[in-house]
């Protein structure tokens, strides 16, 4: 489990740098001092839930990109909230 958690930091790490434009990049330290935060960070896992449920990153929710289009209602109001998405990677 703990490997794929690591794994699954370093995609994160990877497929931000596409949207290093318009976001910002975090590194894997970053990301597990947020999540020590409780309140402070919405995970979104952006896999398939047969994915998800394979394994993920504790407190987690699962937001396949399908249901995209209806994902305002899992969203924090709060805009400067932080939410990190993070998937297996663009294929």
């Amino acid at each position: 489990m703990r490997i794929r958690i690591l794994f699954t930091f370093a995609l994160l790490l990877i497929s931000t740098t596409v949207w290093a434009q318009n976001f910002n990049n975090l590194t894997a330290e970053q990301v597990k001092n947020l999540i020590e935060q409780p309140g402070k960070v919405l995970l979104v896992d952006a896999r398939t839930e047969k994915e998800y449920k394979q394994g993920h990153i504790p407190t987690a929710i699962n937001i396949p990109p399908p249901q995209f289009s209806s994902i305002e209602k899992y969203l924090p109001q709060d805009k400067n909230f932080t939410v990190i998405f993070y998937c297996r990677g663009y294929s």
